[in-house]
């Protein structure tokens, strides 16, 4: 649902500061050092157009000694400065264009590198990541922050590289004509940089709060759209749209916060250029008054000044693009940092050879002295079990007994905390997850569809499949009837999360699913609770040829499934307390026999 407290704590924003600056930039090059020919280019580009940009105020200071000193025609010396002033700016523009298109390519790419290495990333952490992290964190990280990181690499790269070789080349050219008055020009420079300083950390504080709200927002607006349905029928419309109001505000209240500080920013920097522009003007008209300095020099000053003038100001936004963008790389930085807690397997991390085994052939699993704690709570407890290659077995047990546990032993969703499990006689651990997974196909207690059609659900795990394929895993699934009453059969598209289907629908697609996948292991996990004993019943007739040629795990809470299994395991608090056939368990009078009686009873009273 969408309770999700408005102040909750982005640990990516509280964890960033973390991470020193030279870690950061380390991270960032990683990127940029993939582009070299863009990068360079770039920054050639960059120094050819500053340089030719220079020699403008150079052709005009010459243009106007030769007016004021010449005492006959200056025509043909005036046509040939201007005309290479035409050639020196349209060369910079081109310079400029092209150091553009390299730069800001070079930042788009390092995004989509950024953005594939994201995702790649988030599939390999599993539960424990997921358990503790909001999904709008996540989204907030793939958008604003990414965004940020770009533009930093782009135009921030582009405006900041400007400033820092036009200042000093200026200062350079300046300083050789008169020092005095260059001197005199950078008496306002310190406090331009007291205003970066001071402005930039407040900027970066500033984003980083609405990081914060973003993410909360997304969370929100997430949860509240999975969880509509039961929004709707608790009345809460008109309550999850005011609280999705009130964040809207501070979100936006933020955003206009920022933008004060980032509007104010930028015209004090503008205002400190123009105090050096007036200074150039009154000493440098007093001098040039006084016939001190040439007047083209006098233009020339101002000039140079006045092309100054923008580099200077854009420091502001440069300065903000620059904080916001290392900001975002730190976080960026705090994900990729996040390891998984299950290893990937041993085979993709030695030059060993792997085990001599043919993980296809068998299915065998067999679990030795498996415990999984938390904390000091014991989920399973010394379990030991064989289950032949072929067999099928049924786990029963009260909730919280440690069923699901041991499924996610045995689909290495979580590793034992003691003892080891093996799969046709080699250790899960020592085997690559996606040659494990590829074993196994797993029908969860709660089912996950995306918004595309069924048969793309059912699909899901298989690369190239055929329409008689999939038609035939939903009829093993008793999809059939379904397939009938829906629009488009197979190509009706089932809405976000399957929400156009009930409980039992979605568990037979994921039945479905699972069945084409044609596993060596079958793990069923309570997969038929929504469904009624008799489309129960017709499901496992369906399901027997499958699962006669395969591995199966049947967890559930019904005697009656059970009894399909070669082998039946009863779970209490993490233990096994009894096990054994159906005959067998039901002649030894205990907590299976009393489960099946009372089930008995139940089903001779709902026949009433």
């Amino acid at each position: 649902m969408a309770f999700v407290r408005q102040d909750a704590a982005n640990r990516f924003l509280q964890d960033e500061a973390i991470v020193p600056l030279q870690i950061r930039s380390r991270f960032v090059w990683n990127y940029l050092k993939a582009y070299p020919r863009l990068l360079i280019l770039g920054v050639i580009c960059l120094i050819g157009r500053n340089g030719v940009a220079f020699a403008i105020p150079l052709l005009i200071r010459a243009g106007i000694n030769i007016l004021t000193s010449s005492r006959g025609s200056a025509d043909t010396a005036m046509s040939w400065i201007a005309i290479e002033i035409v050639g020196v700016a349209t060369l910079s523009s081109a310079f400029q264009t092209m150091a553009r298109l390299n730069v800001i390519g070079m930042s788009r790419h390092v995004e989509y590198e950024m953005r594939k290495d994201f995702l790649r990333h988030l599939f390999r952490l599993d539960a424990s990541f997921w358990g503790r992290t909001r999904t709008g964190d996540i989204m907030a990280l793939a958008t604003n922050d990414l965004n940020a990181v770009r533009m930093m690499l782009g135009p921030g790269l582009i405006s900041f590289f400007e400033a820092m070789v036009q200042l000093p080349v200026a200062v350079v050219v300046l300083a050789s004509f008169n020092w005095r008055l260059t001197l005199a020009a950078l008496l306002p420079s310190p406090l331009a940089v007291l205003v970066m300083i001071v402005f930039g950390r407040i900027i970066r504080r500033r984003f980083d709060r609405i990081q914060a709200l973003f993410s909360t927002m997304s969370a929100v607006v997430q949860q509240t759209i999975a969880g509509a349905r039961v929004v709707r029928s608790f009345v809460r419309e008109k309550a999850e749209q005011n609280r999705f109001e009130e964040m809207n505000r501070s979100y936006v209240r933020a955003n206009c916060i920022l933008g004060v500080y980032s509007s104010t920013f930028d015209p004090l920097l503008t205002f400190i250029t123009g105090a050096s522009v007036l200074v150039v003007l009154w000493y440098g008209g007093s001098l040039a008054v006084a016939h001190k300095l040439r007047v083209g020099d006098f233009v020339m000053f101002t000039t140079y000044m006045a092309m100054l003038a923008q580099p200077i100001s854009s420091l502001g936004r440069v300065v903000n693009m620059m904080q916001r963008g290392m900001a975002s790389v730190a976080r960026l930085q705090l994900l990729f940092l996040e390891s998984p807690e299950i290893e990937p397997g041993n085979w993709l991390h030695s030059d060993e050879n792997p085990p001599e085994t043919d993980l296809t052939s068998s299915g065998a699993i067999s679990l030795q002295n498996v415990s999984v704690f938390y904390g000091s709570y014991a989920a399973l407890d010394s379990i030991d079990l064989k289950i032949p290659a072929g067999s099928t077995l049924a786990i029963l047990g009260e909730t919280g007994s440690g069923k699901s546990t041991l499924v996610k032993l045995i689909t290495r969703m979580i590793d034992p905390s003691q003892g080891s499990i093996q799969v046709d006689g080699v250790d899960c651990r020592a085997i690559p997850l996606t040659a494990l997974r590829s074993l196994v196909g797993a029908v969860p207690q709660e089912t996950f569809l995306f918004s595309i059609t069924l048969a793309e659900n059912i699909a899901l795990g298989v690369d190239a499949v055929s329409e008689s394929e999939i038609r035939g895993a939903a009829t093993i699934a008793g999809l059939d009837p379904d397939l009938e009453a829906l629009p488009e059969g197979l190509n009706t598209i089932v809405g976000e999360r399957g929400i156009m289907l009930s409980g039992g629908q979605k568990q037979r697609i994921a039945i479905a699913r699972a069945v084409l996948k044609n596993p060596r292991i079958l793990v069923l996990d309570d997969a038929l609770s929504s469904v009624d004993s008799v489309t129960e019943e017709r499901i496992l007739c369906h399901l027997k040829s499958i699962m006669a040629e395969r591995t199966t795990i049947l967890v559930t809470h019904r005697v009656t499934t059970a009894m399909h299994a070669d082998y039946i395991i009863v779970l209490k608090h993490g233990r096994i307390v009894e096990e054994g056939t159906h005959s067998s368990l039901v002649a030894k009078c205990g907590r299976y026999a009393r489960l099946a009686r009372l089930q008995v009873l139940e089903e001779e009273l709902e026949a009433l």
